[in-house]
């Protein structure tokens, strides 16, 4: 039986770290890592959220990954560091609601300690044998999907120890806006224009999207404190997401059919734009401090219990 499975999985109590820095400097090798499995437009995504998380340093185990898929994104966090052997996840549990998913999770980290439960984060986990267990929390664009907020939220805090540290990828309100599409759609119409957006969030299933002041306003709410929130998005990374958005919904539709990604990408930016997107990265100019500014597209929230 998997972890994932029997639930009977033992967290490892104690505390190391997972370091980050890497991904300030290796941006095309992460990049290439996420490219094995996903699309290009969500793996330009998925690049700019490890590069917001690496001005972290580090993330403090044990660590609960809230709504962690397949566990792609630990493998590629971790793969400049896989001389750290069976035990360099020990710590890490990961829950989701999908058990194909995990059951992907733990064959990629299993054998480096990462440990997959099937748990629903926004049901009444009082009592549950997680409480108090972790030193962090990540959401990685995982709470806008869940049907109650509010109840969720409260059960990462139960989770965390005292001080512990929630960070969570959350979209933006007016992401759509970014979109050249809309724009054009706009120019017909203003009803036009949020029939696409409506259409875009539906599709993505964006049941909450606030603004940065209302996420403060929840977090705090359930008693979490040093509430910090950044932007993130830039007009390269927006256009790529936007450019290879068609083919990364047909590459959705065939996982929702066969329970994976194909593994076969045709389609690839030009060699100048993959250095453009690389250079940004290694620089976070994707990254601001000004929440108004245009082109943010998700939020890095980070809070402490």
């Amino acid at each position: 039986m998997q972890p994932w499975q029997d639930g009977e999985a033992t967290l490892n109590p104690t505390t190391s770290t997972i370091r980050l820095d890497a991904y300030k400097r290796n941006a095309a090798e992460t990049f290439a890592g996420l490219r094995r499995v996903l699309p290009y437009s969500l793996a330009v995504r998925e690049v700019v959220r490890m590069r917001a998380l690496a001005e972290s340093g580090a993330l403090r185990t044990p660590l609960l990954d809230v709504g962690c898929g397949d566990g792609l994104f630990w493998e590629v966090m971790t793969q400049s560091y896989l001389t750290g052997g069976s035990d360099l996840l020990k710590g890490l549990m990961g829950i989701d609601l999908n058990a194909h998913e995990l059951q992907l999770a733990s064959l990629r980290l299993g054998e480096r300690g990462g440990l997959f439960e099937i748990v629903d984060i926004s049901e009444n986990l009082k009592g549950h044998s997680m409480e108090g267990a972790f030193a962090s929390v990540i959401a990685n664009c995982s709470l806008e999907h869940v049907p109650r907020l509010q109840v969720a939220l409260e059960n990462i805090r139960t989770f965390l120890r005292p001080e512990g540290d929630f960070m969570l990828f959350v979209p933006a309100p007016l992401w759509t806006d970014t979109l050249a599409l809309k724009r054009v759609a706009r120019r017909a119409s203003n009803r036009m224009a949020g029939t696409v957006g409506g259409l875009l969030d539906g599709f993505f299933q964006h049941h909450h999207l606030y603004p940065h002041y209302v996420w403060r306003h929840l977090l705090g709410g359930v008693g979490f404190s040093h509430v910090e929130i950044v932007g993130l998005g830039s007009r390269l990374t927006n256009r790529l997401f936007e450019s290879y958005l068609a083919p990364a919904f047909g590459a959705f539709l065939y996982k929702t059919v066969f329970n994976r990604y194909p593994g076969f990408h045709p389609l690839q930016a030009l060699s100048g734009h993959n250095q453009a997107l690389f250079q940004e990265v290694t620089e976070g100019r994707f990254i601001h401090q000004d929440l108004t500014h245009p082109e943010i597209v998700e939020y890095y929230i980070r809070c402490r219990r």
